[in-house]
C-alpha cells in the first residue's frame, strides 16, 4: 500500500465522522432547551419510546434501503430500466406495509408494554403518558420507512446531492418543530410539561412528511427520465418474486445486527426501573437515573461515537478489495491503521467526558441534579470508548465474510449484558446499567478482533505500544486540567455563560497538551503520515478558511 493510499483510507473515514458529526452536533444541541422544556423527569418517557422506535424501525426497514440502493445501482448499470422502477415500486410497498403492520401492533401493544416498562411501583398516570407517547410515534413507524424507499433508489442512482439535503431538511425540521411546539404548548398554552415530549416524539412524523414532499417534488425532474428509458426498453423486467426475494436476502443480515446492537437499551429499558427499585432505589428516582442515563448521558457519548459510524463505513471498501486481490499485508495494515487512528482521536476525547463530567453536564443541562448526572456521564465515559470500537469491529467482521460468527458474538453480548445487569445494578446501583453494557462491548471486541487475529494473523503488538504513547498523553492532559482548577477554572460555580469560556480552555487547552505529548513519541506523524511542521500548517490553513 501506498503512502498516499494510507492517507485516503483515514481521510475518507474522517470525512464522513465529519458529516455524521454534524448530524449529532444538532442533535446535541436541541436536547438542552429540550429538556428545560419538558423538564428533566420526563426524559425516560422520551429515551424509552425512541429505543422502541429504533427497534421497530430495524423491523420494518430490515436493510432493504441498503438493499434498494445496490438493486437500482445493479439494474441500471445493465440499462434494466424497467427492473430498476419495479424495483422502487416493490420496496414503497413493502415499506409501506411493514411499517404499518408494526405500526397497528405497537399502538396494540402499548398499553401492556408500558406497564411492564415502568415495573412494579408504576403510577397509572406514568403508564397513561408512556402509552400516549407510543402511539403518537406509531405514526413514525408508518413514514420513516416510506421516507428511506426514496432515499434508497437515488442513493442506487450515485444521487448523494439529494440524499444528503433529505438528511438535513428532516433533521432542521425535527428539531425546529420540536422545539416551537413544546414551548407553544408549555409556555404559551400553559400546559403540562409532558406536551413538550408529545411534540417531540409527533416531529420524527412531521420530519419525515417534510422530506417525502421534498422527493415527491424532487421526483418531478429526476424520476420522469428514468420512465422515459423504460417506456423504451425492449427486454422484459425481472419477475416480482425473484427481486422480493433478493431484497430480503440482503436484508436480513441487517436486521439481524441491527436488533442485536439495540440489545444494550431494551435490557436497560425493560429491566431498569424493576431492578433498581426492588435494589432500595426510589420510583422516582429510578425514572430520573434513566432518563439521564438514556438521553442526557447518551447524547453526549454521542459525539465520539461518530467514529464508529465513520470508521465503519470508510474501512469497508478498502478491506473489501484487499481481501478480494488476496494482498493480506495490506489487509492487515488496514485493520491496524483504523484501530490506532480511532483509538487516537477517541481516547481523549472519551477521557474529556470522565475528567470533566460534572463541568460538562453542568453547561449543557444546568445544576439540577448535577451530582448523579455528573456521576453516570463519568461512567458512561467508558462506554463511549468500547461503544466506538465494538461497532467498528463487527463492521470489519462484515466486511471481512465473518457474517456468522459476527451475529454470533453479538448474541454471546447480549447474553453478558443479562448475566451482569441484574447483580451490577442490585449491588452497584444506577452505575451497573452502564458497567454492564461496557463488558458487553468489550467482549464483543475481544471476541471479534481475536478471530481476525487468527484467521488473518494480525498482530495488535503495535497498538498496544501506541496505546501505552496515548495514556502517557492522557496523564499529561489530567495534568493540564489539574493547574487550571488550581488556576480557578472551578466551572460549576460560575454563571453558564462564563463557564462555557472555561470549558472551553479545558478543552482546547487539554488537547494541546494531549497532541504535544504524543508528538514527542511522534505517534500522529506515523498515524497521519506526515511530519509535525506539515500537520501544523495544514491545520492553519484550515483555521484560516
Amino acid at each position: 500500500m501506498t503512502k498516499g493510499k494510507k492517507q485516503s483510507l483515514i481521510a475518507g473515514a474522517l470525512t464522513s465522522s465529519a458529516g455524521i458529526f454534524i448530524s449529532k452536533a444538532l442533535g446535541l444541541l436541541y436536547v438542552v432547551p429540550f429538556t428545560a422544556i419538558a423538564g428533566e423527569a420526563n426524559m425516560s418517557f422520551y429515551s424509552v419510546a425512541y429505543t422502541y422506535y429504533d427497534i421497530l424501525l430495524s423491523i420494518c426497514s430490515a436493510g432493504i434501503p441498503f438493499a434498494v440502493a445496490a438493486m437500482v445501482a445493479k439494474y441500471s448499470n445493465n440499462e434494466d430500466y424497467k427492473t430498476v422502477i419495479l424495483v422502487r415500486r416493490l420496496s414503497m410497498a413493502l415499506m409501506l406495509l411493514s411499517g404499518f403492520v408494526m405500526a397497528v401492533l405497537f399502538i396494540m401493544v402499548s398499553g401492556p408494554l408500558a406497564s411492564s416498562v415502568l415495573g412494579a411501583k408504576k403510577t397509572p398516570e406514568d403508564v397513561a403518558i408512556l402509552r400516549n407517547v407510543f402511539m403518537i410515534l406509531s405514526l413514525a413507524v408508518v413514514c420513516v420507512p416510506f421516507l428511506s424507499s426514496f432515499r434508497g433508489f437515488y442513493q442506487g442512482l450515485k444521487d448523494l446531492k439529494s440524499y444528503a439535503f433529505s438528511q438535513v431538511l428532516e433533521q432542521l425540521t425535527r428539531v425546529i418543530s420540536l422545539l416551537a411546539l413544546g414551548a407553544f404548548f408549555v409556555y404559551i398554552l400553559d400546559m403540562n410539561n409532558i406536551f413538550a415530549v408529545y411534540m417531540a416524539v409527533l416531529s420524527t412524523s412531521l420530519a419525515a412528511i417534510a422530506a417525502i414532499a421534498y422527493y415527491l417534488i424532487y421526483d418531478r425532474k429526476h424520476y420522469q427520465p428514468i420512465k422515459d428509458l423504460a417506456r423504451h426498453q425492449t427486454t422484459r423486467p425481472k419477475e416480482v418474486g425473484e427481486l422480493f426475494k433478493e431484497m430480503l436476502l440482503f436484508g436480513l443480515p441487517y436486521l439481524i445486527t441491527a436488533l442485536l446492537g439495540n440489545s444494550m437499551n431494551i435490557v436497560n429499558n425493560n429491566f431498569f426501573i424493576n431492578t433498581a427499585t426492588s435494589a432500595g432505589s426510589s420510583y422516582e428516582d429510578a425514572k430520573l437515573a434513566l432518563g439521564i442515563i438514556q438521553v442526557q448521558c447518551n447524547k453526549l457519548t454521542s459525539i465520539p461515537q461518530v467514529l464508529a459510524l465513520g470508521f465503519s463505513t470508510g474501512i469497508v471498501p478498502y478491506v473489501t478489495i484487499s481481501l478480494e486481490n488476496r494482498n493480506f499485508k495490506e489487509l492487515r495494515r488496514n485493520v491496524l491503521d483504523c484501530l490506532d487512528t480511532v483509538l487516537y482521536i477517541g481516547a481523549p476525547l472519551c477521557f474529556c467526558l470522565f475528567a470533566l463530567a460534572s463541568p460538562i453536564y453542568y453547561i449543557m443541562y444546568g445544576k439540577g441534579n448535577l451530582s448523579l448526572g455528573s456521576e453516570m456521564l463519568a461512567w458512561s465515559s467508558l462506554l463511549a470508548l468500547t461503544g466506538t470500537l465494538s461497532p467498528i469491529c463487527s463492521s470489519l467482521m462484515m466486511s471481512l465474510r465473518f457474517r456468522r460468527q459476527s451475529i454470533l458474538y453479538l448474541i454471546i453480548g447480549f447474553g453478558v449484558k443479562l448475566a451482569t445487569f441484574f447483580p451490577l445494578v442490585k449491588y452497584t446501583g444506577f452505575s451497573g446499567a452502564i458497567t454492564s453494557s461496557v463488558a458487553t462491548s468489550l467482549v464483543i471486541i475481544f471476541l471479534n478482533l481475536n478471530l481476525i487475529k487468527q484467521k488473518y494473523k494480525v498482530q495488535y503488538a503495535r497498538v498496544w505500544r501506541r496505546l501505552g504513547v496515548i495514556v502517557i498523553g492522557l496523564i499529561a492532559m489530567n495534568g493540564c486540567f489539574v493547574l487550571l482548577r488550581w488556576a480557578g477554572l472551578t466551572v460549576v460555580n460560575a454563571s453558564r455563560l462564563i463557564g462555557v469560556l472555561q470549558l472551553a480552555a479545558y478543552g482546547i487547552l487539554g488537547m494541546i497538551t494531549y497532541f504535544i505529548t504524543t508528538a514527542f513519541f511522534r505517534l500522529p506523524q506515523h498515524l497521519f503520515h506526515m511530519s509535525l511542521p506539515a500537520m501544523v500548517r495544514r491545520m492553519t490553513r484550515k483555521v484560516i478558511r
